[in-house]
């Protein structure tokens, strides 16, 4: 079975929507899927890789607008569109949507809904008629949680096409991480550390994160990484309140140092406050790492779902900086507590929350359409699951 992963970027880019493409793709190359990678590159060239079986061809890009990649390089690859079996296609991305669009794919469809088009309203307007015609060309689509399936005004009229499935990971530890840990735990003076990680732009709460920074325990240090547009808004205010010794924000991490953040950290923190905020792939990092949660009740997303409070960690409502650093401060004081967590929570990855799940789900589905009769692209044919 050919299978093509179309998305917007791919893995060595960072985050939620890469990781997901980069685990299905290489967990379904492993099970012998003929898999192929098309998306935007993030330079003004094509290149074509082979990694691990399969090949990966990144269409040169103009830049980015409004987040979108400008990639007008990916509709001369409509072959390769053509002659998969089924088209994986991860949204939200109007230039990959448009791609789709024009190749007119002879496959099964499968959509993987990310998220919702939140806050560029303007562009929504524009792209809402391509984004009606994805829905309806769609053979199934994929929702990361019931809850957000259930939210989402755009998937609202197609629930008989949706199939949850969890996002899920690789065990992220390596053998060099306690090492890591050792030296970053020196380096902030032996403090207890509350790790954050994720773009520093609008929907991040990472300025409720240093509200609640002065109210945190006099052992504790806020590490937080990322890039992004507020990044040195973010070490300004920090500055102008005399945070500095309660507050680092260190910039991007390289990936292979990402581990030993996590093994350092006492608690992961997720002040997430909108639910652009859809799922939380690096709450699930944290939980494989066996670290305790605190993360935001943000309505109709995943993020309380992945999260047990009382269970893998603690949930707080959305911008209150008093709620989280008393949830902070209420795991950093009790060891035995937040090895409870820590616990409960690396099981909890165990169970429901590792990349095996994830792309044995997807087989499956995978499966089930090529199995279908020959009804017609477009019409509901599955119940929503999981």
């Amino acid at each position: 079975m050919k299978v093509l992963q179309l998305c917007k970027f791919y893995s060595p880019v960072s985050g939620g929507m890469e990781s997901v493409a980069l685990e299905l793709t290489e967990g379904l190359a492993r099970r012998g899927f003929e898999m192929e990678v098309l998306c935007a590159n993030t330079s003004m060239r094509t290149e074509i890789d082979a990694c691990n079986g399969y090949t990966v061809t990144r269409a040169a890009s103009l830049g980015r607008l409004l987040s979108m990649s400008v990639t007008p390089a990916l509709l001369a690859h409509a072959g390769m569109v053509r002659r998969a079996d089924i088209v994986h296609v991860h949204m939200p991305d109007p230039m990959t949507a448009l791609a789709l669009w024009l190749a007119r794919p002879c496959g099964k469809v499968v959509v993987h809904w990310h998220s919702d088009v939140v806050r560029q309203r303007f562009a929504l307007q524009m792209y809402r008629p391509l984004q009606h015609w994805l829905l309806r060309r769609a053979d199934a689509l994929i929702a990361t949680s019931r809850a957000y399936a259930e939210a989402s005004p755009w998937l609202r009229g197609w629930r008989k096409k949706i199939t949850v499935i969890p996002i899920g990971i690789s065990d992220p530890s390596r053998p060099g991480d306690e090492a890591g840990a050792a030296r970053l735990r020196e380096r902030f003076g032996g403090r207890r550390i509350v790790f954050s990680l994720g773009r520093m732009t609008y929907y991040k709460g990472f300025d409720v994160l240093i509200d609640a920074a002065a109210m945190l325990q006099d052992d504790c240090v806020i590490i937080a990484g990322g890039e992004g547009e507020l990044l040195l808004r973010h070490r300004d205010e920090v500055v102008r309140r005399g945070l500095a010794h309660k507050v680092a924000f260190v910039g991007p991490i390289p990936h292979d140092e990402i581990g030993a953040y996590f093994r350092a950290a006492s608690v992961f923190c997720l002040a997430s406050t909108q639910r652009a905020e859809a799922y939380g792939v690096v709450l699930v990092e944290a939980m494989a790492m066996g670290v305790p949660v605190v993360a935001t009740d943000i309505p109709g997303s995943a993020v309380p779902w992945v999260n047990q409070s009382g269970v893998t960690g603690l949930t707080v409502p959305v911008g209150d900086a008093a709620a989280l650093a008393n949830a902070i401060n209420a795991i950093v004081a009790d060891d035995a507590y937040a090895a409870r967590l820590g616990q409960a929570a690396r099981k909890r990855y165990l169970q429901c929350l590792h990349a095996e799940a994830m792309v044995r789900e997807t087989e499956q589905l995978y499966r089930r359409l090529m199995a279908s009769d020959g009804t017609r692209h477009g019409q509901e044919r599955f119940l929503g699951a999981g």
